[in-house]
């Protein structure tokens, strides 16, 4: 008669093929992939990508330069002015961060609908007029709402920044930028909805002592049209040059003046020789009055002439060519094919043997 298993053999028993399960096959887990979330402000969305941005910083880096070289001209003495940030806020917080009195030009571009800002702080825009002026560009106490005099220099100036800043964008986009009006109190600036966004460009400028921003704001809508140009690889946009390119500057090299000159002769002599000389003294040239002498293109020996009079004018008549400049032009000109062609060859990957 067989023997009966205890409970306790049994649950043994079952353990251990549990166990001999687990390592003979490995049990299959689901995997669960966890998706990975981005933050989004349905209040301040990002319009422009960090590429974009990047190019725009650019831009206006360049228009920093810019107004950089024309102020301190125009102040007499050394303005800097540098790329501070940019940031991509509302209009509402854009306007709420002036102060007043402030000075606002209203511009607007024959390419792009909708108006922008270029905004000029009053701490500083008061050093510039008191430097136009012939004063020592001191900074005023207290900030105050500028005359018509004052209103009328700024708005001058500011003309002159306009051109700068369309100059700056024209790798990207070439427009006129023409001055629409001008606003001193920031409530009174509408050219956008106050929740729309806006990329907010900010300069900082010093004035010897004094210390302020230039802010330039473009509401989203007005640079959407040219999203897709705000790109770095159009910094680095090789252009082609056409058949009517190269025909039209071929004619402007054609109307260009260049200076001639026939020299006679040449000769050499002592300082104390040409104290000494008076009137009636004879110097001798290195040339005789028979052999050709050589014409001059922008002080380069071409052609040898001889020399003449034609209807009462000396004149020159040209015998030959210079030889020597000729073969040096030609050696110069095959030294610079064969560079080239092996910069080519490198280029396509070929390997060139010398031996």
């Amino acid at each position: 008669m067989a023997d009966t298993l205890s409970q306790e053999e049994i649950d043994q028993l079952l353990n251990s093929i549990g166990d001999e399960e687990q390592t003979d096959g490995e049990s299959v887990q689901p995997i669960i992939e966890e998706k990975k979330v981005r933050e989004y402000n349905f209040r301040r969305p990002t319009k422009f990508s960090r590429e974009q941005s990047r190019t725009l910083q650019l831009i206006h880096e360049n228009f920093a330069r810019e107004l950089s070289t024309y102020l301190s001209g125009r102040c007499r003495t050394y303005v800097e002015v540098r790329y501070a940030s940019l940031d991509q806020i509302t209009f509402s917080e854009f306007q709420q961060s002036l102060t007043s009195p402030t000075y606002i030009s209203i511009f607007s571009t024959d390419v792009l609908s909708g108006n922008s800002i270029l905004q000029i702080g009053l701490d500083v825009g008061y050093v510039i007029i008191d430097t136009l002026l012939g004063g020592p560009g001191t900074a005023i106490d207290e900030l105050r709402a500028p005359t018509e005099i004052e209103t009328s220099i700024l708005r001058k100036e500011s003309n002159v920044m306009l051109r700068s800043l369309s100059k700056s964008w024209s790798i990207i986009a070439d427009f006129d930028i023409s001055l629409e009006k001008v606003e001193t109190n920031p409530q009174f600036v509408q050219i956008a909805p106050p929740n729309e966004m806006i990329v907010l460009i900010t300069l900082s400028i010093t004035i010897k002592d004094t210390q302020g921003f230039i802010n330039l704001c473009f509401p989203s809508s007005t640079l959407e049209p040219i999203s897709d140009k705000l790109s770095t690889r159009m910094w680095q946009q090789v252009f082609k040059k056409s058949e009517m390119s190269h025909k039209n500057l071929e004619n402007l090299l054609m109307l260009s003046k260049l200076k001639l000159s026939a020299v006679l002769g040449k000769s050499k002599l002592y300082l104390n020789d040409i104290l000494n000389l008076s009137i009636g003294d004879v110097i001798r040239l290195d040339s005789f009055y028979e052999d050709p002498i050589d014409l001059n293109v922008q002080n380069t020996p071409i052609f040898k002439v001889k020399v003449g009079t034609n209807k009462g004018f000396y004149a020159v008549k040209i015998e030959e060519e210079n030889e020597a400049l000729l073969e040096k032009i030609i050696i110069e000109k095959n030294i610079k094919e064969a560079t080239n062609n092996k910069n080519n060859k490198k280029t396509d990957g070929g390997v060139e043997n010398v031996g």
